[in-house]
């Protein structure tokens, strides 16, 4: 087992589409391949009590939440994560994968136009600050068309063009602000199998340096 100095939190964002659900999980298996300590946790959570509520009432039924309410039980889900995954895992020195973090909330919150971007990072201050965020860039129509490909029958409004427009312009406005870590940019429009080789190069890459001799 490869040993790290101390525990290290890595963040995958990107726009919907840009893959970096089935990415995370292959870069999970190819760096257990190489004897990494591994967790790969996702948010929202699906073991945590807020999951639901996002799931049907954010997702499904948008119109019957408050922004005020929906943006309340992401960062409470957060906090789940935190307490149940991230941290545990973090004080027995092992790599930690999140899929979605709070860069995700200031950029899919923001991009509603309710909230600033600060205000949605100031009601995450309590979060652990990842050491790397990586975001996988692709460009809106080309997510689009993976959804697309993906659930023919998705009318999700988060997904559409002109949201996902606002998300990536927010993503990219935040990745020049101070949110604690390094970012990344990966461009993830090319081949699967390639992209993975990519992000496990990276990774290791980031790692040398805490990597016990």
């Amino acid at each position: 087992m490869t040993s790290l100095s101390y525990g290290i939190l890595i963040a995958f964002e990107g726009i919907d589409g840009s893959g970096k659900t089935t990415q995370i999980y292959k870069v999970a298996e190819y760096l257990r391949g190489l004897s990494y300590p591994v967790t790969v946790t996702h948010e929202p959570n699906p073991n945590s009590p807020f999951s639901q509520l996002i799931q049907q009432r954010v997702k499904k039924q948008r119109e019957n939440v408050t922004p005020e309410q929906e943006l309340d039980w992401y960062t409470e889900d957060r906090r789940w994560d935190l307490e149940n995954n991230i941290l545990p895992a973090l004080a027995r020195n092992e790599l930690v994968l999140v899929d979605r973090y709070y860069m995700s909330s200031a950029a899919y919150q923001g991009a509603l136009e309710v909230f600033t971007l600060n205000y949605v990072l100031e009601k995450n201050s309590f979060a652990k600050r990842p050491d790397l965020w990586i975001i996988l860039d692709v460009p809106v129509k080309l997510g689009q068309a993976r959804l697309k490909m993906r659930d023919k029958h998705n009318d999700d409004q988060l997904e559409k063009a002109e949201y996902q427009k606002k998300v990536l312009v927010n993503y990219q406005q935040l990745s020049k602000m101070d949110i604690g870590g390094q970012v990344i940019w990966i461009d993830a429009s090319i081949e699967e199998a390639q992209l993975t080789q990519v992000l496990g190069k990276t990774i290791i890459e980031f790692l040398k340096e805490f990597v016990k001799s």
